[in-house]
């Protein structure tokens, strides 16, 4: 086992400090006596649960035997355990743990004693939860952990392997009474199919092997064929986007586009896309209408404006109503800012756009957003629906969403900003204009 180790795992021999996640059963306590006979510059990382009696014992055992074998040892307890998720939850709690002892230490290396049986296990279980092609994957023998990385080097290793080294070493270490719960889905699968499934056929832990390799050669293999798809991604400062040239012209491909690009803005947007919600986005894609928008949890939108796809923040809305009258100026929190004037006035900054308006405008202008229904009359024989003329001119659902009504108190529509005056407030008509808003984007 020692030999396999050294083979299959160089990177132990160029981490410059490893910190080994030590629990006390059979698995840590056999990768940390390999480590030490390979005279590493390790040092150990134990979580205290506290979901156990034994749990103490265990902790207090692991100081004893760290100090004896003068390694550093760090120790924490879970002090808040979650009533739901209990799995979930002690594993974010442990790799938090790990994080933080890495980068406080300067460690490069975490390495933890995953072996075969649990990359079979793992693989069943998101099999029958469904999941993408990474997750059904399995579990990675490297990986990029905080500053460093993340080494699973018994991963070759069956369990059994583990319990005849721990023996024929005579290593001690502590069974966990839980793992025959059969309350845990993961317990289950170890207990129930996985001993099925070997005896069915003995080689069945390493076909999980060379199947999980082929998953890891094929995702590879996929992200090489979309590499200049995915390069044509633009970053920019309210998210991402691209085109629909960007995108693989058959289905297929299309969405693994659509999930490679979600794995690579995870780390700076914490999406989760789950597989509903990639086969909406694909079937929008291929048959949706021309502009369409998707939430994506709580802060993220995806849409599609003609031929643009972005990926962008959640827009606030301020406010959706307010009135503003002669001499008045009103700004928002998100800079934008409306000004009325009488034209004799001069403004001080160039508007982004403005409206004219004639001595018979009835004020004070109600700036709303607009509802089912608006219409705008745009000349004299033309009067239309606001809805209608985004239509027309090709404004996209989120320019759409931006824009702004100016009411007066008629309840004539006297513009759409940023985009179209009525006939009613006409620049060519100078002697009748006597005041004028000016809109600041």
């Amino acid at each position: 086992m020692e030999r396999n180790l050294k083979k299959l795992n160089p990177e132990l021999f160029t981490a410059q400090k490893i910190l080994v996640a030590v629990s006390t059963g059979v698995d840590s306590m056999v990768l940390l006596d390999l480590l030490e006979k390979l005279a590493l510059p390790i040092g150990v990382a134990h979580v205290n649960h506290q979901l156990r009696a034994e749990s103490e014992i265990e902790a207090v055992f692991l100081a004893n035997y760290c100090r004896e074998k003068k390694l550093p040892f760090y120790q924490t307890l879970w002090q808040q355990p979650v009533e739901k998720g209990m799995e979930a939850g002690a594993r974010k709690f442990r790799y938090q743990f790990f994080a933080d002892v890495m980068e406080k230490e300067n460690y490069d290396l975490l390495v933890t004693a995953h072996h075969s049986d649990d990359q079979a296990e793992t693989m069943l279980m998101r099999l029958v939860r469904g999941g993408s092609l990474q997750a059904h994957a399995g579990i990675q023998r490297i990986q990029p952990f905080t500053k460093g990385r993340l080494l699973r080097p018994l991963l070759n290793e069956p369990k059994e392997s583990l319990i005849s080294y721990a023996k024929e070493n005579q290593l001690v270490y502590f069974e966990d009474a839980s793992n025959q719960s059969e309350q845990y889905f993961r317990n289950r699968i170890r207990q129930k199919v996985v001993p099925l499934l070997k005896a069915e056929n003995p080689q069945f832990l390493r076909h999980i092997q060379q199947f999980q390799q082929q998953l890891n050669d094929a995702e590879t293999a996929l992200k090489w064929g979309l590499k200049e798809n995915l390069n044509n991604v633009k970053k920019t400062d309210q998210g991402w986007n691209f085109k629909l040239s960007d995108l693989p012209e058959i289905s297929a491909s299309r969405y693994y586009f659509l999930q490679f690009f979600f794995q690579m803005i995870a780390e700076d947007t914490n999406l989760l896309i789950s597989q509903q919600q990639l086969q909406q986005m694909l079937a929008l894609i291929n048959d949706g209408p021309s502009q369409w928008s998707q939430d994506l949890g709580d802060d993220w939108q995806f849409r599609r404006s003609y031929q643009q796809f972005s990926l962008t923040p959640k827009q606030m809305v301020v406010t959706e109503s307010f009135q503003i009258g002669l001499h008045q100026e009103k700004k928002l929190s998100d800079g934008t800012c409306f000004n009325l004037r009488k034209k004799t006035q001069i403004s001080a900054e160039k508007a982004n756009f403005q409206v004219f308006l004639p001595a018979t405008t009835a004020f004070p202008l109600t700036i709303r957003k607009r509802q089912t229904g608006d219409r705008i009359q745009l000349t004299k024989d033309l009067r239309k629906k606001v809805s209608r003329y985004f239509i027309d001119q090709k404004i996209s659902v989120d320019l759409r969403e931006k824009a702004w009504l100016v009411e007066d108190t008629n309840g004539e529509i006297l513009a759409i900003l940023p985009f179209v005056n009525s006939c009613l407030s006409n620049s060519l008509e100078t002697d009748k204009i006597l005041y004028i808003l000016d809109y600041f984007d």
